[in-house]
């Protein structure tokens, strides 16, 4: 495929294409693990005052990465909670206001350009397998039942953090969904959407004693091909998660 410099979302592709780790591996020898912020020592202070516990609040602060596991299958009804948190389309006839599906997540021009998919391990009820989610049919789609434990491995640059996961979630972009209307900055938006599934599956996974793992670091194209995605007009664009029944202590 051809890449026109005048063209911006050509432009904002091609940098998708350009970031996979292939092209990034760079690393800095014994680099020090260092956490910045910003402070204006000069600037006057407003002290804030204190607030109750929400359930959100209390969600998001019990979250952690979790790298350490128990090696026991999910529950259907606890995997259909996360995709559901994640992105399932609303039932337009419970929204009588409005014309157009929402979701669970903000999205730019309410064009959701993202798809769920999963690499079923051990989820009860369900055969190994990779799948899909549909948000508006609430079902999954089987793309297919054949090992992918091997291709994973290959993807995944810390595929042994989680190797035994019941459950690998990932998502997809179609960026001319929102690109179209956008244009580049539009590509922009698919991460952020990205982002905003992504906590919710993390918080999701929170309220259900499940722990979790944001992963970036992967190899785009292995990935696309396991959900036959042309990595192009659609592709793995931001970061897969790996849920676990429950963590190690």
């Amino acid at each position: 495929m051809s890449y026109d410099v005048n063209d911006t979302t050509s432009l904002s592709r091609l940098y998708h294409l350009n970031s996979e780790p292939w092209v990034n591996e760079n690393p800095v020898p014994n680099a020090p693990f260092l956490q910045m912020t910003k402070s204006y020592a000069n600037a006057a202070r407003i002290a804030l005052p204190e607030t109750p516990l929400g359930t959100v609040d209390a969600l998001a602060r019990a979250r952690k990465s979790q790298r350490a596991f128990v090696d026991e299958p999910m529950t259907l009804e606890t995997f259909a909670a996360l995709l559901r948190t994640a992105y399932a389309a609303e039932d337009p006839a419970t929204d009588k206001s409005s014309r157009l599906l929402r979701r669970p997540v903000p999205s730019a021009g309410g064009l959701y350009p993202l798809e769920v998919y999963a690499l079923v391990r051990s989820v009860a009820g369900i055969p190994a397998g990779v799948y899909h989610y549909d948000a508006v049919g609430d079902d999954l789609a089987v793309l297919s039942t054949d090992p992918w434990q091997d291709e994973a491995a290959k993807a995944f640059l810390t595929w042994e953090f989680v190797a035994h996961a019941p459950v690998v979630i990932c998502l997809g972009a179609d960026f001319a969904r929102t690109q179209t209307k956008y244009g580049a900055r539009g590509y922009r938006f698919v991460l952020f959407e990205a982002g905003h599934v992504t906590q919710n599956i993390c918080l999701s996974a929170q309220e259900q004693g499940l722990a979790s793992l944001c992963l970036g670091g992967f190899y785009d194209g292995v990935l696309n091909r396991m959900f036959g995605l042309d990595g192009q007009a659609e592709a793995i664009p931001h970061k897969s998660e790996r849920h676990k029944r429950k963590a190690l202590q």
